[in-house]
C-alpha cells in the first residue's frame, strides 16, 4: 500500500507540478505584456500635455485643439509669449484650449470639429506659437479667443 501512495506521488505531483508551473508561467507572460502596454502608454503620456481649459460652451465633438508637434521637450513652451506675463504653453493650453502633442513626425493643428491643418516645420516654439495663434485665430470660433489673447 506505502508503494502504491509513492507510486502515486511520483506520478502525480510532477504532472501536477508542471500544469500548475505552466499556468502560472503564461499568467506571468500576460501581466508583462499588460505592463510592457501600459509602459507604451505611459510613455505617450509624457507627452502629451492636455488644455487647461475646455470649450464647453460649444457643440463639437471635442472641446479641444491638439497641437501635434515635432519639438520634443515641454520646456521650449515655457519661455514669454510676446514679452508678456504669459508663456507660450499657457497661451496655447488655456487661452486657446489646446493640448500639446510632443515629439511628433510633423507639426500639425487638429481642430475642435476634427480638421486637421498643416502647420511649418523646422520651427522654434515661439514661431510655432505664432502660428498657431494665426491659425486659430482665422477659425471662426478661434477668432474671438485671440481677439482676448492681444486684449
Amino acid at each position: 500500500m506505502g508503494r502504491i501512495k509513492l507510486g502515486y506521488w511520483l506520478v502525480f505531483f510532477p504532472v501536477f507540478f508542471s500544469i500548475g508551473c505552466n499556468s502560472f508561467g503564461q499568467e506571468y507572460l500576460m501581466i508583462d505584456t499588460d505592463s510592457y502596454d501600459s509602459g507604451l502608454k505611459m510613455a505617450e503620456q509624457k507627452f502629451f500635455f492636455d488644455a487647461l481649459r475646455l470649450r464647453t460652451d460649444l457643440n463639437f465633438e471635442r472641446q479641444k485643439r491638439i497641437l501635434y508637434t515635432t519639438i520634443k521637450d515641454i520646456e521650449s513652451f515655457r519661455q514669454q509669449y510676446n514679452s508678456g506675463e504669459m508663456t507660450l504653453e499657457y497661451v496655447i493650453r488655456d487661452r486657446l484650449h489646446t493640448a500639446i502633442f510632443l515629439n511628433q513626425k510633423k507639426n500639425s493643428l487638429m481642430s475642435m470639429d476634427g480638421s486637421k491643418f498643416s502647420l511649418s516645420q523646422n520651427l522654434s516654439a515661439t514661431e510655432l506659437t505664432e502660428e498657431v495663434v494665426s491659425l486659430i485665430g482665422a477659425m471662426y470660433y478661434g477668432a474671438n479667443e485671440v481677439k482676448a489673447l492681444v486684449q
